[in-house]
């Protein structure tokens, strides 16, 4: 017994050895990730400490990543890594867990420039702005599909469209969560004289990205200025939809 033991964690140990000084490259061109839409042009390191440059999915630039993964966390059947992504939409760092059935992202702080998002309306580019995360998570599925996810976020569009009007409107705040398996980030505001202002982003499975913005409350002028910008009247206020498959550029 004591002999089996003593093969079972030399070949675990081996193994070990072995994956901890596989080329970063190597596992990403066997891990069925192009089947998956992701592409890169360079990968350096290992799985456990590594950096990958010129990473894509479905065709659009998404930044560069370097990557800390926690040898231990294989006694759990998962890896989990620490994570860094730069590019030209923002920067974001975070723990990832990767299980045979799903993606965990926890402890997640981001800022994004949403004017180089996908799906945000070409008026709304132009003004700009900073969508904020902190302390988020997102669990999905193998397909791409929403499974939990929460944390907070701001964004300050609005605060900015209102300075360019001469109005005092408010930075908008709410929390990432999961609607028929799609990522959506619904956020909400008030401003000082009744005004509402909502906007929801999304992230569908399918790769498609999208932006809702409802306003409510708001002056002849304002409104003016809003239908000018291709705001339609709903009967309860004014509304801009916008949305983008994932391979779009800017």
């Amino acid at each position: 017994m004591k002999r089996l033991t003593f093969i079972l964690v030399f070949v675990a140990a081996l193994a070990f050895g072995i994956m901890s000084r596989a080329p970063l490259s190597f596992v990403m061109r066997n891990a069925g990730l192009v089947d998956q839409g992701i592409s890169w042009q360079q990968a350096r390191g290992t799985i456990w400490n590594g950096q990958v440059t010129g990473l894509g999915y479905r065709g659009q630039s998404v930044g560069a990543l370097d990557v800390k993964s926690s040898p231990l966390s294989l006694l759990s059947g998962t890896i989990t890594s620490d994570v860094k992504w730069v590019s030209q939409v923002g920067r974001a760092r975070g723990k990832l867990k990767l299980s045979g059935s799903s993606v965990n992202l926890s402890g997640l702080s981001a800022e994004l420039d949403i004017s180089r998002l996908n799906g945000i309306h070409t008026e709304l580019r132009r003004i700009g702005g900073v969508l904020k995360l902190s302390d988020a998570s997102a669990r999905v599925d193998s397909t791409g599909k929403c499974l939990a996810a929460s944390g907070a976020a701001q964004l300050d569009l609005i605060r900015r469209l209102g300075i360019q009007y001469g109005r005092d409107w408010p930075m908008l705040a709410g929390a990432p969560t999961c609607n028929d398996g799609d990522l959506e980030l619904p956020l909400a505001g008030d401003g000082p004289n009744g005004e509402r202002f909502e906007i929801t982003l999304r992230a569908r499975s399918d790769g498609r990205t999208g932006m809702d913005v409802h306003v409510e409350g708001l002056d002849s002028q304002a409104t003016a200025a809003l239908a000018a910008m291709g705001f339609t009247n709903t009967g309860n206020g004014y509304t801009l939809r916008q949305e983008a498959a994932l391979a779009e550029g800017n």
